[in-house]
């Protein structure tokens, strides 16, 4: 029986899909699109929910009230086109084919159709349907003018009520405003992301990150929740207080209106307030910020928050740099944080630890396995899309 509901629906497309059917040879097409549909589908993560399979497009849904930040999926439609991207040009490097399908691999692209609006969805055989105006509407908004008017094959297309429902309305200052028209529909405001000069940025980004040769200090502790929900509790002021002993903490900037590189964390220890500066910003791998708090004036410290997903949850690393700057100060701090460090953050993970499986006890949306695509399904949606074009 179909339920009605509201939350936000999420299209991934790929780009260039009919014209690299039409001029390529239908056996290699065919191995390309499984592989680069096999990865959408391990990149749609809770509480994301794959709907089903649609030719060329991964269709998915989440329920209202499910994401604790609109950032979060930002990211996530950032990290998959950054797969994407990685996978497409692991494609191009490593072939010697000279066939059409072969040679026609850069073609391909990615985009985005992110909606919030009412629907009900209705479990069918091997897939749940979504039914409604609004999935009417995001399915339409496929069909745009944006590459017309802005040149961009790969983009993230996010509507008037998704920015206003995820609440990311300073992130789309950074997107560019436009429209789309439809018979019965009417207008359609839209907000626009280039995902490609995400891509250039991210290439041209020097990663700045504490690696364990180089580490003054490791402390570690395993969580049963997948890194797309432990970088949640490693990176919300609130989690991160349990994390850092602190009595609160807040963010005292957001560039772009993002918690990211730039951002400063604002850490309140008694009468004090320690300030932490993330350099680098890796959504669900690390981030790096400044120590402040035990260093001494003159004196820097790097710490990176590293996450490993192994089978059933997370590795949380705490790897902190050695003290660098004044002599007196770096070598005295270097002999006295090891000890002193390696208790405090193995306490902070441990009340980590225990609030994550709490939430993961209480909320079955934590780390609910994706939906299960089987092969055979995959292969069906890639024939289904094979008989619509020439």
């Amino acid at each position: 029986m179909a339920t009605s509901q509201e939350g936000i629906l999420l299209i991934a497309d790929i780009t260039g899909y009919t014209a690299f059917l039409a001029q390529s040879e239908l056996e290699h097409a065919e191995d390309t699109l499984r592989n680069l549909l096999s990865l959408l589908i391990a990149q749609i993560k809770s509480p994301l929910v794959i709907s089903r399979l649609e030719g060329d497009a991964v269709i998915s849904y989440a329920p209202m009230g499910t994401f604790l930040q609109g950032q979060w999926l930002v990211e996530r439609i950032e990290s998959t086109y950054l797969e994407f991207r990685k996978a497409r040009e692991r494609m191009e490097l490593n072939t010697t084919c000279p066939c059409n399908a072969c040679r026609n691999i850069p073609n391909l692209d990615l985009k985005f159709f992110v909606h919030a609006g009412t629907f009900m969805t209705q479990p069918l055989a091997n897939y749940t349907e979504l039914i409604g105006s609004d999935v009417n509407l995001i399915h339409r908004l496929t069909k745009n003018s944006v590459r017309e008017t802005t040149g961009q094959n790969a983009y993230a297309l996010y509507t008037h009520s998704a920015i206003e429902s995820l609440d990311i309305s300073e992130l789309a200052t950074e997107m560019t405003p436009d429209s789309e028209e439809y018979e019965h529909l009417g207008q359609v405001n839209v907000y626009i992301q280039d995902l490609d000069t995400v891509w250039e940025r991210r290439r041209a980004k020097l990663n700045v990150a504490v690696e364990t040769e180089d580490a003054l200090l490791i402390v570690e502790r395993k969580v049963p929740v997948l890194p797309v929900d432990a970088w949640k509790f490693v990176t919300m002021p609130e989690y991160r207080s349990l994390l850092f002993g602190s009595d609160g903490q807040s963010v005292a900037s957001r560039p772009k209106g993002r918690i990211g590189v730039g951002a400063a964390y604002q850490c309140a220890h008694g009468n004090k307030t320690y300030t932490h500066t993330i350099l680098d910003w890796q959504p669900y791998d690390y981030y790096t910020y400044q120590e402040t708090r035990y260093v001494p004036r003159g004196c820097k410290c790097l710490i990176t928050i590293r996450l490993e997903e192994y089978e059933g949850g997370t590795c949380v690393s705490v790897i902190g740099g050695k003290i660098t700057g004044a002599f007196l100060g770096r070598t005295l701090t270097n002999a006295i944080i090891p000890r002193v460090g390696r208790k405090l953050f193995a306490q902070g993970l441990a009340r980590l630890a225990e609030q994550i499986e709490v939430e993961a006890a209480s909320n079955p949306a934590i780390s609910r396995p994706s939906a299960k695509i089987e092969s055979e399904q995959i292969r069906t949606s890639i024939k289904e899309g094979l008989s619509g074009h020439p």
